[in-house]
């Protein structure tokens, strides 16, 4: 799986440059803070019913927020085609 991952063509790279603290694009902060609000809002909202879990869960997307949010940006060569 880890080989997988590392060579997949749309996450490699990403996933490369994480690794080695080089950085994420902004695009990709972006996405992925929002893809977990959503996930964890949805989840908060219509699939727990006990107020502590959706609290803990709302710990869970700040935190991993700020992580996202915190790590350097990578910018992306753009190349002329």
């Amino acid at each position: 799986m880890h080989e997988w991952l590392l060579s997949n063509k749309w996450l490699g790279d990403y996933i490369k440059s994480y690794r080695e603290g080089r950085g994420v694009p902004l695009k990709i902060k972006a996405a992925s803070v929002s893809a977990l609000w959503i996930t964890i809002g949805y989840s908060a909202i219509y699939v727990v019913n006990n107020l502590v879990v959706r609290v803990i869960l709302v710990f869970i997307a700040v935190g991993v927020t700020t992580h996202i949010v915190l790590l350097p940006r990578l910018r992306e060569a753009k190349g002329n085609s």
